[in-house]
């Protein structure tokens, strides 16, 4: 259409077209439709070719408006019926109308060329958008709860997620490819549609932060930088007047692309935008960042203004199958038949960048190809066919930029490598060089540049047909050319990094990728990062060099000889990086070269003088790559990790704390305990995805007793949180707001307590029954996909008590061995030993020795990165890090135990089959401070309760030894 629709009416009206079967031929369409748009002299250049859903892309976004609707009533009246075709003819009018009436506002003609250029064929966002998830913390609703410590809100559109929170300050924190500008860019578009109908809608103003900097190689202070560019275009009010009003939604995109210096001046940039935000926010404007996760490595949170984080959340498997849906049509079903049977693929494709270079290999040559430098490759080869082949552009003719042999190798596809490119003409080696300049940041002193003024990119190419190469690049849809400033970028980072990776495969050089770990050496120390942090922001990872991903690429790229020599020359510069270079699928290491690997971050994570953020980093690339503590077995039930166990010794052993304040740890007495074994860490996310690969959740043999079966089946999923919520509003009675608010918990956590004590039993009721659908069916734990917790190294979350026995059982019958839950006086023995320790490392308590609210991690860390936070038999996370389920029922009374000391395993407590009573949990947890790590201390939480500090531990006893 002359005018574009709004998004959503957009995708309706394709959505309904495209299932008819007698529009799949080219032809029978023509006969069809062809009538119905009599008038349109557009129609003989319309394409009638290709699959139903695209065809029908075309169709709407060109038709004008009275062919389209008599499209419509021609042939989906019989389907859809009268009424709903009319609706949809009426809403097309409505659409036109307010484009029409809204030419007279101030900002018509900015939203008509917003909406214009992000419905054009370059982005396409009105018709090909698949939503993807957002993660956040609980925020402030009608009822005044902002957070549930046992769930992170989960959201689809990032319009509907600024809607319902009252933060006005965001950074969106996502992998590479994993959509955060098409995330702003969309509700850029969302915003321009409800601008034209709605005068006072924020005006979304989106800007890309690489391009931050002046040509003299100074920045100006954000807001008049911000201000110099909205001025530009012509016509708008004044950026001041707009600013304080409160009018912005400012879109900011790529924080990590910010060019810099060095780290020092990284930081003082940051800053710079810290302040921005303080001019900006309570002034009433709202501004999302987008930022790369392991390079959000200076939080832009300050005393004066929270930033809340929100993670895009990995495309889940449904939703790369809409994806797939969306951009194959007919060829999605054997494209997703095949993708589902292989989790590495899964994994592959659920970041957005790469699904779409699948679909556009698999539209061009029915090929699926299965690595990440295949895929780009595979672009790239694509790009120069279609000039070379179909389009016959001068500037792709032998013998300018392309040899004779180069463009006979494109025409018929022959390539020496699988990631071979033209190399003979000077086009593909230049490109790859301007990208490897530009990624090593050595323009007008500036790191990690990634736009650069047109007459700079000539200089750095350095070729009599320098302009040529750069008019070729954007032919390619390679580069990107900005015609107002004359700037050239790569259309992705990732294909910027791909061909700087190019480079970065024939010349190694190690020492770029440098990363500082030891902690006198790391800069900003720990002590000061934490200092800064907002107390509910999570712990950053160490200070990033730029050039992760393109390690990565480059690894992938070389020859498996160059890939070994590189990783062995890595090792001593960045080890975490170097095993996530090893982890690749395209990537095969010696088995020695792969254990000394294992090794070496072994040896990382024990070294108490390593950082705590380096540490984390090497426990996180270990799991990734394997973590050779964890054995792989194949058992009558699919593969399983068996984790290490450390013998406890039988004897008796101090239970409780007669010096506490806590009633239930009294009194102190002994109890003799029958010699067991215990898991040296709690149970892992990767351990418990085998037992999710093999099924856990659907056979229910592993589901030994009626109550968990019921659960299972859905039955009390949602009345045992409800429960506890009303257990826990009569226990806060107890409890001033002073009191509360004195507690050593983030705000939120504080906040959603005194709205738990205050709110009323219906309110209660209305918010539980919200948050736990009655009879919701689980089939993974609460936190599977949250990024917070989702890490294989991690330990899982998000699971009640009866998954937690369930994948027991399933182990037990792996290994031929009894594995259950050690029950609550087991796991003390273990935690105080026989002269009862007051921590498990020890009498007194030590933030660098665990994961506590008092260590500030704010979200689970992999097991093990303490090194002195274990046991003398080498148990680790005992304190700390998560609350474990143990086998002992607690009682069916949140703050009275019905089964109080001293312990009797004869009394009842160990009763199984009971799905109703509370269970002890023993440990603390990342967001408890250090009175819950103690190992006296006794918590308890109900069967059913699937919360974000709580895991569990295997416990393998001898036959003749009974639990006690």
């Amino acid at each position: 259409m002359p005018e574009a629709l709004p998004p959503r009416l957009h995708e309706e009206i394709v959505w309904l077209l495209t299932p008819r079967r007698e529009f799949k031929l080219a032809a029978e369409r023509i006969d069809l439709i062809d009538p119905h748009l009599a008038g349109w002299d557009g129609r003989h250049d319309l394409d009638w070719s290709g699959a139903s859903h695209p065809f029908f892309e075309r169709l709407v976004r060109q038709a004008p408006a009275p062919q389209l609707k008599q499209v419509l009533q021609a042939l989906l009246v019989g389907v859809e019926g009268e009424q709903r075709v009319a609706a949809l003819c009426r809403q097309i009018d409505e659409a036109l109308h307010l484009a029409t009436a809204a030419a007279v506002r101030p900002f018509a003609a900015y939203y008509q060329e917003l909406v214009r250029e992000l419905s054009s064929d370059r982005y396409r966002l009105d018709s090909r958008f698949v939503q993807l998830t957002l993660l956040m913390d609980q925020g402030p609703e009608a009822q005044g709860v902002r957070f549930v410590h046992d769930r992170r809100r989960t959201f689809n559109s990032l319009k509907q997620l600024l809607a319902e929170v009252e933060d006005r300050a965001l950074v969106l924190l996502g992998g590479p490819g994993s959509g955060k500008t098409t995330l702003l860019r969309r509700l850029q578009l969302e915003l321009a549609w409800d601008g034209l109908a709605e005068p006072e809608t924020p005006i979304p103003f989106f800007v890309p932060l690489n391009a931050y900097f002046q040509r003299d190689g100074t920045s100006a202070d954000p807001l008049t930088w911000l201000a110099t560019l909205w001025q530009q275009r012509p016509g708008l009010p004044d950026f001041a007047r707009l600013l304080g009003d409160g009018r912005f939604l400012f879109l900011l995109d790529g924080l990590n692309e910010l060019p810099h210096d060095s780290q020092h001046d990284y930081q003082a940039r940051i800053r710079g935008w810290q302040q921005f935000l303080q001019q900006a926010i309570p002034l009433g404007n709202t501004a999302v960042f987008s930022c790369r996760s392991l390079d959000y490595s200076v939080p832009l949170s300050s005393d004066a203004v929270t930033v809340r984080q929100v993670d895009v959340g990995a495309l889940t498997p449904t939703q790369i199958e809409q994806f797939l849906t969306l951009y194959l049509a007919d060829q999605a079903p054997p494209v997703w038949d095949a993708l589902r049977q292989d989790s590495q693929q899964l994994t592959l494709f659920a970041v957005p960048f790469f699904l779409r270079l699948l679909v556009d290999q698999v539209i061009a040559t029915g090929e699926m190809l299965t690595s990440r430098v295949a895929l780009l490759t595979g672009f790239v080869r694509r790009a120069l066919f279609r000039e070379i082949g179909q389009r016959h552009h001068h500037l792709f003719d032998p013998g300018l930029l392309l040899s004779a042999n180069d463009v006979q190798q494109v025409i018929h596809d022959r390539w020496p490598t699988a990631v071979a490119l033209p190399s003979q003409g000077p086009l593909i080696p230049k490109l790859e060089s301007l990208a490897f300049a530009m990624q090593d940041g050595r323009l007008d002193k500036e790191a990690r540049q990634v736009r650069v003024a047109e007459e700079t990119a000539l200089v750095l190419l350095d070729h009599p047909h320098a302009a040529d190469m750069i008019a070729a690049g954007v032919q390619l849809n390679v580069l990107d050319k900005n015609l107002t400033h004359l700037e050239i970028t790569y259309l992705h980072q990732l294909i910027q990094e791909y061909f700087a990776a190019r480079i970065l495969a024939q010349k190694p050089e190690p020492t770029r990728l440098a990363v500082p770990w030891h902690e006198a050496e790391v800069t900003p120390k720990l002590a000061d990062v934490m200092a800064e942090l907002a107390v509910s922001d999570p712990l950053p990872g160490l200070p990033a060099t730029g050039w992760e991903e393109t390690a990565r690429l480059a690894t992938a790229l070389m020859p498996a000889l160059e890939a070994a020599r590189f990783v062995t020359e890595l090792m001593d510069v960045n080890l975490p990086l170097v095993a996530r270079c090893a982890a690749l699928p395209e990537v095969t290491l010696p088995p020695t070269q792969a254990a000394a690997l294992q090794e070496a971050l072994l040896a990382r994570i024990g070294n108490p003088k390593a950082d705590l953020r380096a540490r984390i980093a090497a426990a996180e690339a270990l799991a990734e790559l394997g973590n050779p503590h964890f054995e792989r077995h194949h058992g009558p039930h699919g593969d399983y990790l068996l984790p290490p166990f450390a013998q406890i010794e039988g004897g008796t052993y101090p239970i409780g704390n007669d010096d506490s304040q806590y009633a239930q740890e009294k009194p102190a007495h002994t109890v003799e305990i029958a010699p067991f074994e215990l898991a040296v860490f709690p149970v892992t996310n990767a351990e418990y995805a085998l037992f999710m690969a093999a099924g856990g959740y659907t056979d229910e043999q592993w589901w030994q007793t009626k109550a968990a079966r019921a659960w299972l089946g859905g039955e009390g999923t949602s009345e045992g949180p409800l429960q506890s919520a009303r257990e826990m509003k009569k226990f806060l009675q107890d409890f001033s707001d002073d009191l509360l608010k004195q507690q050593k918990v983030s705000p939120d956590q504080i906040e959603f307590w005194l709205w738990q004590k205050h709110a009323s039993d219906e309110e209660l009721e209305r918010q539980y029954e919200k948050w736990y659908p009655a009879g919701e069916v689980y089939r993974q734990p609460r936190f599977w996909e949250d990024t917070l917790f989702n890490h294989p190294g991690q330990p899982v979350v998000g699971i009640c008590w009866f998954e937690a026995k369930a994948y027991c059982a399933w182990l037990s019958a792996q290994t031929g061995t009894e594995i259950e839950l050690p029950t609550e006086v087991e796991w003390e023995a273990a935690a105080g030993g026989s002269n009862g320790r007051n921590y498990a490392y020890g009498p007194e308590f030590d933030t660098a020795r665990c994961n506590t609210f008092e260590t500030h991690i704010r979200r689970t860390t992999p097991v093990g990165v303490f090194p002195h936070g274990g046991t003398p038999e080498g148990i680790h996370d005992l304190s700390g890090n998560v609350y474990e389920w143990t086998r002992t029922i607690w009682g069916t009374d949140l703050s009275t135990s019905e089964f109080p000391y001293p312990y009797n395993a004869e009394d009842g407590r160990d009763n199984q089959a009971d799905g109703t009573s509370r269970r002890v949990v023993r440990g603390g947890s990342w967001y408890r401070d250090q009175i819950h790590a103690r190992a006296a201390a006794r918590d308890n939480d109900h069967p059913t309760a699937r919360n974000n500090s709580c895991g569990f531990r295997l416990v393998r006893r001898p036959p003749s030894h009974p639990a006690h």
